[in-house]
């Protein structure tokens, strides 16, 4: 319960999900998330499991981090792909981007990224697009 409420919650543009239960402790299920800890949340092991679409795409799952320059991959590529799913940069994304405190051209393609990356992620790559879609 607590890898998909995680899932859902680290999707772009997701602030809140609505989650259903029947009983009074799947409720109780649902409510141990907010005292879990980060590895407790972690989808990515499930993932791994099922059918792998997800390979070489970021899912926003920060297993990438820490960067050694401080960019927010997640969001970094989280921003990336809401412009490219546009087929345009739309004017808050770019703020939402600019309001980083690093961008993607700070990258230094040290590699520590893909080195974390459960899925194979091209980050180094996807740095180089986001530097060119927003500019910096």
């Amino acid at each position: 319960v607590a890898q998909c409420i995680h899932y859902a919650l680290t999707r772009p543009a997701v602030a809140s999900t609505l989650v259903g239960c029947q009983t009074a402790a799947e409720v109780a299920e649902a409510m141990r998330y907010l005292d879990l800890s980060d590895e407790e949340r972690d989808y990515s092991p499930i993932l791994g499991t099922q059918r792998n679409d997800f390979k070489g795409n970021c899912v926003y799952c920060s297993h990438c981090q820490p960067c050694p320059v401080g960019i927010d991959i997640a969001a970094v590529n989280k921003y990336l792909d809401l412009a490219v799913a546009q087929g345009f940069v739309p004017e808050t994304v770019q703020d939402h981007y600019e309001l980083l405190e690093h961008h993607a051209e700070e990258c230094i393609a040290c590699g520590a990224c893909m080195r974390n990356c459960p899925f194979g992620t091209d980050v180094i790559r996807k740095m180089k697009q986001a530097a060119e879609v927003f500019g910096r």
